[in-house]
């Protein structure tokens, strides 16, 4: 399973502000990420995906995207 989740550092223990789904004493990666770095992070993604688009026509895109999720959709319903 990965996933991201916010969390607070305190009194040296990393406390989920959600309730999550683990097993006692399951052994996990932290990756720490402000959210300065997440934005700057998401934003050159958003960069590089503008630049590699720019000579496509919206509708294209959109149908792709659409496409995609589809397919997503289509084996997250054959497991």
């Amino acid at each position: 399973m990965s996933k991201v989740i916010d969390a607070v550092f305190e009194n040296g223990v990393f406390r989920p502000v959600k309730k999550i789904r683990l097993k006692e004493r399951k052994k996990v990666q932290i990756q720490i990420l402000s959210d300065d770095d997440w934005q700057k992070r998401f934003e050159r993604a958003l960069k590089s995906i503008r630049s590699k688009t720019a000579g496509f026509p919206p509708e294209e895109i959109e149908a792709d995207i659409r496409e995609a999720i589809k397919e997503v959709r289509e084996r997250k319903r054959a497991r």
